[in-house]
């Protein structure tokens, strides 16, 4: 492997260890603050994703006004002008049912497979094969795309180059960089409101590291490390898949390690995604061994494992539907101002709220 290339998959991997470590110890959830906010009007949980949004804003505006990043040209293209609103809520939609059903998204899946709990390695395992399914097969071309390409719209045609909110206000450079603070502000402010630093210091320091290493992850792969990761891999026999200006997503990356897996010796494979999956779990594991918070978990019912198994397999297709999840647009996206992901971030939460109130439901019609 090219020393370039190697360097930055290094970076990368140290990133993403960071981003285990912090998703462990804070016990970074959206799924799990949306569950408690319903159930015990508890809101510290989701204020620590809501905090991570809006450092993820912050960190990104940085990195664009101190380098020449260019967040037009993603490698998920977030900022596209084809505005694919179907897939964005009918996506989100299933996304948001599925993490509740399973128990957790990806990154909750991965993080609590690292603490012992069996059902969420089998979360991971579907979850990962759906995502391969839809990216590595001729499933979604088949059965996705003849239709679902005509919910969209291309903005072009309104004169709108680009989808991030500054673009489609028409406004410049000026625009966006108010918009972007005003935005964190706000999610900040919600936050500090439910978690008041004092007593939750844990919290807002998982949440600002996760929030900088999005927008970290940015500035390495659009900036000087990245292009030259990029340069070096035309030159390569076998170029280097994945590059580009990206962060981080784990639900259809989790396809590329199912293809990495079945040839590991093709480094060429190891995408951003493959690494941030590995660097996650090393990350969470390290945390869980410094916090002993390990202890085997099993589910005890058919019910349970059916759910799983279901709920996985909508995360996994989901995520890919949508072009992200509650990390690929909840946070990347979001840090971007890309219209596109807060339609699909509003799809997953109102996609979870909907069965967790179903989940309440069935839990009071069982005890009645």
């Amino acid at each position: 492997m090219d020393p370039v290339i190697q360097s930055y998959l290094l970076t990368i991997l140290a990133l993403s260890v960071v981003f285990g470590l912090a998703a462990q110890f804070s016990r970074f959830c959206l799924v799990g603050g949306l569950s408690s906010m319903q159930t015990a009007r508890d809101g510290r949980r989701f204020a620590v994703y809501l905090g991570a949004m809006g450092v993820a804003i912050l960190a990104t505006l940085a990195v664009q006004a101190w380098t020449s990043v260019d967040l037009n040209q993603t490698k998920t293209p977030y900022r596209t002008p084809d505005f694919a609103w179907g897939r964005y809520i009918l996506g989100g939609f299933i996304f948001g049912v599925g993490m509740v059903l399973a128990r957790g998204c990806p990154v909750r899946s991965l993080v609590k497979f690292t603490q012992g709990n069996v059902q969420a390695l089998v979360a991971l395992i579907v979850m990962a094969l759906s995502a391969y399914a839809m990216t590595r097969t001729e499933l979604f071309s088949v059965a996705f795309a003849p239709w679902v390409g005509m919910l969209s719209v291309n903005l072009t045609h309104w004169g709108i180059a680009h989808q991030d909110l500054a673009s489609i206000l028409g406004g410049g450079t000026l625009t966006y960089r108010i918009m972007a603070v005003v935005i964190a502000a706000g999610l900040l402010f919600a936050a500090w409101r439910w978690l008041p630093l004092r007593k939750n210091w844990v919290g807002w320091l998982g949440a600002v590291l996760i929030g900088s290493v999005v927008g970290l992850a940015f500035g390495v792969t659009g900036g000087d490390l990245g292009q030259a990761a990029q340069a070096a891999s035309e030159m390569a026999n076998s170029p280097q898949e994945g590059l580009g200006t990206q962060s981080f997503t784990f639900s259809a990356p989790m396809g590329d390690v199912v293809y990495f897996l079945q040839h590991p010796t093709h480094f060429s494979d190891i995408t951003f995604g493959v690494v941030a999956v590995f660097g996650l779990l090393l990350g969470s594991l390290i945390s869980t061994a410094i916090r002993r918070e390990f202890g085997l978990v099993l589910p005890t019912t058919v019910r349970e494992w059916s759910r799983t198994i279901i709920g996985s397999v909508m995360v996994g297709g989901g995520s890919v539907l949508a072009m992200g999840c509650t990390v690929g647009h909840g946070l990347s996206g979001v840090s971007t101002l890309a219209l596109g992901s807060f339609v699909a971030l509003g799809a997953i939460m109102v996609g979870a709220w909907f069965a967790l109130r179903m989940d309440n439901a069935s839990a009071h019609c069982a005890a009645d």
